[in-house]
């Protein structure tokens, strides 16, 4: 996509002066030279400012107080769109912009706003076809939709930036910026495209509605296990409300038993049959089950005294051991002591006096020691087999816990405990209650039955959620990035051998998680950019990774972005400030001579940067802002001065603005 800089406009607050215009060439190395303080290290500050920065960070005094409106004219492809926006005052920034676009755009004497920032960044995010989909949308934590935004940190190369050891991208300074970057790089290499976003937003929507649907059939089965353990109990109940004739036993599937409990509920009240002997084969069952009862209880009591025992065991072994290790730590001096014992064995090593039984004490120690390490020994292989055992008792008591709950529940079941008066217990309308009950308890079954709406609902998810992690295929994601990353590190290589490198035939290796590069040397070591001396590199590979990440988004990438580079100052590691300062200071307007090597390397620069556009095809335009002058550049091709600010009357802001 083309998006070219054609020119920077600013408004006078006085108003009896015309707007200023400072025009760029769209297919060559824009050069813009001059000394300090003439407002080149403004010039990305209003770019940025322009594209709906966050904060104003135009310098303040002389620019800020004589400049009312900022703005700046983009080429496209078919038309041109402007964008200025107000000097935003005592304010970190303003939201008052001007937005124009057209086949040709004419500059306005007076500017008024007519649009607001965010209204400029979503027509600009639509611009570069950016997703309106969050990066991650199970995480917050910088992972919001991408924005054409993000793609400034690798457009602009400020003085503070351009030469930096730590920090290789526009304000990645920052954590938040610097976060919010290296989650935004699968995206910006095309490894993670708008298809994936989508699809990984519906897996955490799916993702979200199958933990609901599980939560709500647990509930269900919750409700389905309490009462599935009393299907017993209310086959009793039935038989003894003469309700049915079935007799569970003990053989019958559950299957079988939910099909009698099916013919139960099509009965009515008027249906039931009250005989001695059904009453009395309750009471014989009411027997039966307090007799178990008693049995699972003494089982129960039983396993809670085994395991409240070996609890006490494992806290005493522990104990124990402590106490082994309290002695083993007293009598390990004796072993230090008998090291240092000298060849008199009859001499302390402590006083150094002669007595006739030290060493044999310390011997004795030292026998103490190795009985006290074997026993210590001997304790460790007690733990393993103990916390297994232990863990059977843990089990045992779970299980008989949920045996003698579901005997007791039998027992209020069929004794009619839960009943409001037992003077009713046989009452036809105790009766339809009854049968009521047990219709629901059907209804609870059925819903978690194998034709249930909701397991069909989780199948269903299961099944959308299988194709969507097909589309969101972390390998093949990473095997794009490694494949985008092997390009551009394999461009700045054949870029950094053209600059003042040391090391120009050393591979490069890209490392997002922290957004900077390790070169590798002949020996196979990786050093990191902070680890590599001097700026002259520091800037070659700043150089290099910018060309080549913009040469990827331009030839291979997979989203729109600005096709522009913009470099303050680079030649500043080799030019003499000081000595351009004192000149500055003088009103001497020659041009500060480099030396030999140093305008050597500021031309590789120079050339570097032609040669690119020309590899390119002009697809890239590129901005400089120098102190060097045409004495170092001047002879090298695809090479357009743009402005040259010396003297009293040369700078971004005339002075006739200011005075």
């Amino acid at each position: 996509m083309k998006f070219l800089l054609n020119s920077i406009i600013l408004w006078p607050k006085k108003k009896e002066f015309a707007y200023r215009q400072i025009p760029f060439e769209s297919d060559k190395v824009n050069i813009i030279t001059g000394s300090s303080r003439t407002g080149k290290s403004a010039i990305i500050p209003i770019i940025d400012y322009c594209l709906g920065a966050d904060k104003c960070t135009i310098p303040v005094d002389i620019i800020r107080n004589a400049c009312e409106w900022f703005g700046v004219l983009f080429e496209l492809d078919n038309e041109q769109i402007l964008l200025c926006r107000k000097e935003p005052g005592v304010h970190n920034s303003t939201n008052e912009m001007y937005f124009s676009r057209g086949m040709t755009v004419e500059i306005p004497d007076n500017i008024e706003a007519n649009v607001t920032t965010p209204q400029v960044k979503n027509i600009l995010n639509e611009l570069f076809s950016m997703s309106f989909l969050d990066l991650d949308p199970a995480t917050s934590n910088f992972s919001a939709r991408p924005s054409y935004r993000d793609f400034m940190a690798f457009i602009f190369q400020p003085q503070n930036i351009v030469a930096n050891a730590d920090v290789l991208f526009y304000k990645a300074d920052t954590s938040e910026h610097r976060q919010k970057l290296i989650n935004i790089f699968p995206y910006a290499l095309g490894a993670v495209t708008p298809h994936v976003l989508a699809a990984r937003q519906e897996i955490e929507r799916l993702r979200k509605e199958k933990d609901k649907l599980t939560r709500d059939l647990n509930n269900i089965k919750d409700v389905a296990e309490n009462w599935k353990q009393e299907v017993h109990s209310w086959i009793a109940r039935a038989r003894e409300l003469g309700l049915t004739k079935y007799t569970w036993n003990g053989e019958d599937s559950f299957e079988q038993q939910i099909h009698q409990l099916r013919l139960i509920v099509q009965k009515s009240e008027e249906e039931s049959i009250i005989s001695s002997n059904n009453v009395k084969d309750v009471s014989e069952e009411l027997t039966l089950l307090r007799k178990e009862e008693q049995e699972v209880s003494s089982r129960l009591f039983a396993s809670q005294k085994r395991y409240s025992e070996m609890r006490q065991l494992s806290n005493s072994v522990g104990q124990y051991d402590h106490s082994l290790q309290i002695q083993l730590n007293r009598l390990d001096i004796s072993t230090w002591l008998r090291t240092m014992a000298t060849t008199d064995e009859s001499a302390c090593p402590i006083c150094g006096n002669v007595h006739s039984d030290a060493i044999s004490v310390l011997d004795d120690l030292c026998d103490a020691i190795a009985e006290i390490e074997k026993t210590a020994g001997d304790m460790k292989v007690v733990p393993a087999a103990f916390e297994r055992e232990l863990q059977i008792v843990d089990e045992e008591i779970q299980y008989l816990s949920e045996k003698i709950s579901a005997i007791r529940r039998r027992i209020n079941e069929e004794s009619g405990k839960y009943q409001d008066n037992a003077d009713r217990k046989y009452t036809l309308n105790n009766v339809a209650r009854f049968l009521g009950r047990m219709e629901i308890a059907i209804q609870t079954y059925d819903r978690i039955g194998s034709d249930s709406e909701l397991e069909q609902k989780i199948q269903e998810i299961d099944a959308r959620l299988s194709e969507l992690r097909k589309i969101v295929n972390e390998n093949e994601i990473e095997r794009r990035i490694k494949a985008a990353l092997r390009y551009i590190e394999s461009e700045a290589n054949k870029i950094v051998s053209g600059l003042d490198a040391e090391r120009p035939g050393d591979p490069i290796e890209f490392i997002i998680k922290d957004l900077t590069i390790c070169v590798k040397n002949a020996s196979g070591r990786s050093d990191y950019l902070w680890e590599i001396g001097s700026a002259s590199n520091w800037l070659a590979y700043h150089i290099a990774l910018s060309l080549a990440f913009q040469k990827f988004f331009q030839e291979r990438g997979t989203i729109s972005m600005p096709s522009f580079l913009v470099f303050d100052q680079p030649s500043q590691v080799y030019f003499p400030q000081k000595l351009a300062r004192r000149n500055e200071e003088n009103s001497i307007d020659d041009q500060v001579n480099l030396k030999d090597e140093d305008k050597e390397a500021v031309q590789k620069i120079f050339t570097t940067l032609s040669k690119y556009i020309v590899d390119t095809k002009a697809k890239v335009q590129i901005l400089v802002m120098e102190h060097a002058d045409e004495d170092v550049w001047g002879e090298i091709k695809n090479i357009h001065l743009v402005k040259r600010w010396r003297g009293n009357n040369e700078k971004l802001v005339p002075v006739e603005w200011v005075n």
